[in-house]
């Protein structure tokens, strides 16, 4: 990939930061948003999976879909129409964060509770392969303590017997909420010895690195779309904000502190060698960008009262 490549990529890191930072702002100010996941710290991962994907390969999804949607291809507006609840929104303000979809970008769907996308993504990536016989690639991302339902593991074992073209991505931030993997995971066990389960291969990444996510869901989706297999992905990467709003990080914040020395936009900013100017337009543009998205939305039309009600 270029650096022109690479750049862009970059803004899109930026884009979903300065969006997530300007819907946290709303959320305390005002109220009009709520119950939002937010992805600071983790950009680089669904940016650089996605860049790898093509436009007509499908995507599900967890809860925390902000970034998933950028880097899959949503317009900006719609989705904020959406999380601000306007009929204009995606899904016609009736989704909200964390049940976005959008078909036409090859988003499928997203899932609220944990671990239950993975039979869902098998599902899809079966039928797509064997009833349809197209050649595209379901990416599903998920975290690391999703990998203890028991929904995931059925998917896997469901994606692994019937050898369903499904790149499996684990968003690894050593957290489910305020809980730790030591709640989660057995003693001297991880999330390969589960892929290792039922025949996966897996490859582990540092998911802050761009480079590193766009080399390795490269491979992995060529591995993926020529012999039709799963494959896992598990990126280690670094949440640095609160789970959800409402839900306060009982992690110290020296910890924090700490963590954001791996902060994705950073390193990306190192490697593009990019001077404090450069760095200081993107992030201009970006905030253009996500203002004027949130001051159409405060425009638009709500949903009117009959739209969540089913045609007949």
């Amino acid at each position: 990939m270029s650096e022109a490549n690479f750049l862009e990529l970059y803004k899109k890191m930026v884009l979903i930061r300065n969006l997530e930072t300007s819907l946290l702002q709303l959320a305390e100010s005002t109220g009009e948003v709520s119950d939002l996941h937010l992805d600071r710290g983790q950009e680089a991962i669904s940016v650089g999976v996605c860049s790898a994907l093509r436009s007509d390969d499908y995507m599900v999804t967890h809860h925390r879909t902000i970034a998933h949607s950028i880097a899959k291809g949503m317009p900006l507006q719609p989705l904020v129409d959406e999380i601000l609840g306007r009929g204009t929104g995606v899904c016609g303000g009736k989704a909200n964060e964390m049940h976005i979809r959008s078909p036409e970008i090859g988003y499928l769907f997203s899932f609220q509770l944990v671990g239950t996308a993975a039979p869902v993504a098998a599902g899809i990536a079966w039928a797509s392969r064997y009833v349809k016989h197209e050649d595209r690639v379901v990416a599903l991302f998920v975290g690391d303590a999703s990998t203890s339902n028991a929904q995931f593991l059925e998917g896997m074992n469901a994606a692994a017997i019937r050898k369903v073209p499904l790149l499996v991505v684990i968003e690894n931030n050593h957290l489910a909420g305020n809980i730790t993997p030591d709640y989660y995971f057995p003693e001297n066990s991880g999330i390969r010895d589960r892929f290792n389960a039922f025949g996966i291969e897996s490859t582990s990444i540092d998911g802050n690195k761009i480079d590193e996510v766009v080399k390795s869901a490269k491979a992995a989706v060529d591995t993926i779309r020529v012999s039709s297999r799963p494959v896992g992905l598990i990126c280690d990467t670094t949440r640095l904000l609160m789970h959800k709003i409402g839900q306060r990080d009982v992690r110290k914040p020296e910890l924090v502190a700490e963590l954001a020395r791996r902060d994705p936009i950073a390193y990306a900013e190192r490697m593009l060698g990019l001077e404090e100017r450069q760095k200081k337009e993107v992030r201009e543009e970006a905030e253009s960008m996500v203002a004027k998205a949130i001051s159409l939305a405060h425009e638009a039309p709500w949903p009117k009262p009959d739209a969540t009600l089913l045609s007949e």
